[in-house]
């Protein structure tokens, strides 16, 4: 008797445990926002992606729907902008460009907005005048006499600070994700191509960008996947260390 009361407290206790101790830890990513400029001679895709984390039981982990999403049925315990990403096209090729402008977010999922000013694509918090210029190669903070002219421009209406899309406003015409059809039929140089973006945000899908050239078959150039996944206690506490 004693001995079925004492394997029964330590299966009690087994339970109680799995229940309680957050040793499994999943992470999930997804967009923040992304847009698409372009001009005569080149196009770029701006994308931001933020990652959500829980620190959970294993019980919880094989039972909660939460993790099928990390933000479906309760907050998540973590979250940070942790991407800026550009992809340059051009005629002749492509390029990526892995940015450190999500270290400067204020809101967990990022929050930036975009805008062509002068011929020159800026980000940021367009509202507060705090702006980065794309340089083309990464982003460097604005001048104080770039800041003045821009903010003189927005007084003025010259400058929409959330903007949706347009048509060439210096030189640039925009479209923001998922606020327009996903295809894009541009002309780069004199040569015809096709942008495509595919996926969806939720349910949680990979998502993904397709350039297509004529007479060659699609090229991706930039993916994403959404998914929850699992990771080490050392990793996790790594991606979130910013918030800590």
């Amino acid at each position: 008797m004693l001995r079925k009361s004492l394997i029964a407290l330590v299966v009690l206790a087994g339970i109680v445990s799995l229940l309680v101790y957050p040793d499994v830890y999943v992470t999930r990513g997804s967009i923040s926002g992304g847009t698409l400029y372009w001009n005569a001679q080149q196009a770029l895709v701006f994308i931001e992606a933020s990652t959500s984390g829980a620190r959970v039981s294993h019980i919880r982990y094989a039972l909660d729907p939460f993790l099928a999403g990390v933000v479906g049925v309760r907050q998540p315990d973590d979250k940070r902008c942790s991407e800026s990403v550009v992809v340059q096209v051009t005629d002749k090729g492509i390029q990526r460009f892995d940015t450190d402008l999500y270290r400067y977010a204020e809101d967990p999922y990022c929050g930036m907005n975009f805008a062509a000013f002068e011929g020159q694509i800026y980000a940021g918090y367009l509202a507060e005048d705090r702006l980065w210029r794309w340089s083309g190669t990464h982003f460097d903070p604005a001048t104080a006499e770039e800041v003045r002219a821009f903010d003189a421009a927005k007084i003025g209406a010259k400058v929409d600070p959330h903007p949706w899309q347009f048509d060439n406003v210096d030189g640039w015409s925009m479209r923001a994700f998922g606020q327009t059809p996903p295809k894009y039929e541009l002309v780069l140089n004199g040569q015809p191509l096709t942008i495509l973006f595919s996926g969806e945000t939720w349910p949680p899908k990979p998502l993904s960008v397709d350039l297509v050239r004529a007479g060659q078959p699609p090229q991706r150039i930039w993916e994403f996947d959404g998914r929850p996944h699992r990771v080490s206690k050392a990793e996790y506490e790594h991606t979130f260390q910013k918030q800590r």
